[in-house]
């Protein structure tokens, strides 16, 4: 029967595009894992950032203050000149020590900052290479996802065209009727029955109702799975007609 050949087309035509449909769906997992790690990466890589201009800031505000104190005693030296009791000169003396002494241990704090400045540096500039690296990947990777994407719209929509062309040469109620029967019977509408047997379900077919298959002259219905049905002679039968 016509109709049912091309039902059949149309099944082959809508099964190819729920394929490459599915498998289109799967492409973004690939690039999930890659994705993954470079948002790992990136987070680490800001990490490190904020952590090294927080240190470089600690290191101007205390240089800043290590400069203030070293005029403070240019100052008071300066001063010392213009003393004029002991008490003064010594008191002055006694200021001088300690600021001395103050910026003496603000310089061992400035030391150690520079320490944990250099090293966030360091560390930062071997997060920023860890970026670049999996950031490069993960573009390149991308480049070949969406040129596959891509590929697969072309033949998706090639697919559908195809589908629209074949849909045009049935009715449309029988068009709907089988659409609905591919999606709830995972893409196989239109079985061959064999040997009394639908080969979607793989339950018996009523011999009354296989005989009317083998005329070919209208669309049947599995009564288990509903699938449209159609004559397939077996080889036995083949042999003897």
């Amino acid at each position: 029967m016509e109709q049912v050949k091309i039902l059949i087309d149309l099944q082959e035509v809508m099964g190819q595009a729920r394929r490459l449909n599915e498998e289109k769906q799967k492409i973004p997992l690939e690039v999930a894992d890659l994705k993954s790690l470079f948002e790992e990466r990136e987070a680490s890589f800001l990490a490190a950032e904020q952590e090294f201009e927080t240190l470089k800031q600690q290191r101007r505000e205390k240089e800043r203050e290590i400069e203030e104190e070293r005029d403070k005693v240019e100052r008071a030296k300066a001063k010392l000149m213009s003393i004029k009791t002991n008490k003064e000169y010594y008191a002055m003396l006694k200021e001088i020590e300690g600021t001395r002494r103050t910026n003496v241990a603000r310089e061992e704090e400035f030391l150690a900052l520079l320490v944990r400045y250099e090293d966030a540096e360091k560390r930062l500039v071997e997060r920023k290479a860890d970026l670049d690296e999996v950031s490069g990947r993960y573009r390149e990777r991308r480049i070949v996802i969406d040129a596959r994407m891509g590929s697969f719209d072309d033949d998706i929509g090639k697919l559908d065209a195809r589908r629209r062309q074949v849909s045009n040469k049935l009715d449309p109620s029988l068009v709907r009727r089988f659409e609905m029967i591919f999606e709830r019977r995972d893409g196989l509408a239109v079985v061959a029955a064999r040997g009394y047997s639908c080969t979607g379900c793989h339950m018996n077919i009523a011999p009354q109702l296989f005989n009317l298959l083998q005329r070919e002259d209208r669309i049947h219905t599995c009564p288990n799975c509903n699938r449209v049905v159609y004559y397939e002679a077996t080889e036995t039968e083949a042999a003897g007609e």
